[in-house]
């Protein structure tokens, strides 16, 4: 098996999981237009998976010898592999885990292009019309990462092989590793007034009465009036949607409504909706809604900001420590169950590069000496809501050539995951002569050949 498996897979901390993101697991119905790269045992893989995310990679800047096409035709081989074993062995993926795993790769993406609209835009179909195309392939990546876990459940690593693995690198070599920082942060959204919700309300009920009187059809009515611009386009359509995947108001009246029925007026954290339940089948559904936002006011804000202002100082007094504000208070759904700790969205690590916070917050962070925390502030969440946070700073690491001193949790890491991708190149080596391969891509057939000849030999 070729070493750039197991290289790359250490090198980006053993998220190989969060590589193989894009394969569009629809593809699969139109086997005999688009081609088939390779037959792993029963599991098909086809040209058009492989190109897509090839074409991933290299936008992502993963450099291009000439090779790197084949070593993602091979990344798919190992997964079926690790599915193909897994799913002998019973491992089971719940629909909840798929979810979560959309749901936290669609953040990412928000983060990187901007906006949900962004997606929308790049993808042309609204969010949960992507997730639906995605949800498969998904489905297979967490059951392969699930494999590889029960692959390297006993791998263990001592104090003196992280020192050994640190040794055998050259000095010249070892990285120069940039500022960074720890973080925690404690966040609050500016709340709509009691009489602009009950305004934004009554104009919903009035869009409701006009959708049963038939003077519009609910598609016509969420083009024209609803605010969230992915599912307005295509008439409220939200596309198949699962239990767990919404927030719970939201998943409560979309599997109690009556199909074919518009819903009554309802609050979730976004606003207020109201939604027709085309199709429901167990626990999916198929759903239109429509979404009103109540406008935020300056004096809303500024109500949240007094109350960060009081929980900080009860934080100061030592009434709270920091970390259970964040749990009991913060209404940051990915920071609040770890007490607010920020973490680097690409390894997972807490320690995280200057370079990779957001303008409004590398300012804050630049103000503040460890264990510092900030006056209140107002920013923009991710979706697009008016908030307000206060960051506490844990420590600085100054830019600095890697050293076992500063970065023993890195080394320790990097030494683990190298011994476990070995345990998994060896499991590799003896899954292979014993499930059939069959490269057909042409372009691959010299290049990934050993596959097909582990099971002569």
């Amino acid at each position: 098996m070729k070493r750039f498996l197991l290289l790359k897979t250490v090198s980006i901390g053993g998220r190989w999981l969060g590589q193989m993101w894009l394969c569009i697991s629809g593809l699969r119905a139109q086997i005999l237009l688009e081609g088939i790269a390779a037959v792993v045992g029963d599991e098909i893989i086809l040209r058009s998976q492989v190109a897509q995310q090839y074409a991933y990679f290299k936008q992502m800047g993963m450099k291009d010898d000439g090779g790197l096409y084949c070593e993602t035709l091979e990344r798919f081989i190992v997964q079926r592999l690790l599915v193909v074993r897994a799913r002998l062995d019973s491992l089971k993926v719940t629909d909840e885990q798929v979810e979560r795993e959309l749901d936290r790769r669609i953040q990412l993406l928000t983060a990187q292009l901007g906006s949900v609209e962004a997606i929308v835009e790049v993808y042309g179909k609204p969010l949960p019309v992507l997730k639906q195309d995605l949800r498969q392939d998904v489905r297979d990546q967490i059951l392969a990462e699930e494999m590889r876990q029960k692959i390297t459940a006993e791998v263990k690593i001592t104090p003196q092989e992280v020192r050994e693995f640190f040794a055998s690198i050259p000095k010249d070599s070892l990285p120069f590793v940039p500022a960074e920082v720890e973080l925690s942060q404690i966040v609050l959204y500016a709340q709509p007034s009691p009489p602009e919700k009950e305004a934004v309300r009554a104009r919903l009920e009035e869009i409701r009465r006009e959708i049963i009187a038939g003077r519009m059809d609910f598609a016509s009515a969420a083009r024209a009036f609803s605010q969230d611009v992915a599912s307005a386009r295509q008439g409220g359509a939200l596309g198949e949607i699962t239990r767990g995947q919404m927030v719970p108001q939201f998943e409560r009246m979309a599997f109690s409504v009556p199909v074919g029925e518009v819903s009554p007026v309802f609050e979730t954290p976004y606003g207020f909706h109201i939604l027709l339940v085309e199709k429901r089948v167990g626990n999916k559904a198929q759903v239109r809604h429509i979404l009103l936002r109540p406008t935020i006011s300056e004096a809303d804000v500024a109500q949240a900001l007094e109350r960060l202002r009081v929980l900080r100082a009860q934080i100061l007094r030592d009434s709270l420590s920091f970390t259970r504000a964040a749990i009991e208070f913060s209404e940051d759904p990915l920071t609040k169950n770890t007490g607010g700790r920020l973490t680097d969205e690409e390894t997972g690590s807490y320690r995280i590069p200057l370079d990779k916070l957001d303008a409004e917050l590398y300012f804050i962070v630049d103000r503040l000496k460890e264990g510092q925390i900030s006056e209140p502030e107002r920013f923009t969440a991710r979706d697009g809501r008016p908030a307000v946070r206060i960051v506490q700073l844990h420590r600085r690491y100054p830019p600095h050539r890697a050293s076992l001193e500063l970065d023993y949790e890195r080394f320790a890491e990097a030494a683990l995951q190298l011994k476990k991708q070995e345990a998994i190149e060896k499991w590799l080596e003896r899954a292979r002569k014993n499930v059939p391969v069959e490269i057909r891509d042409p372009r691959c057939q010299e290049a990934l050949g050993d596959w097909e000849k582990a099971l002569e030999k």
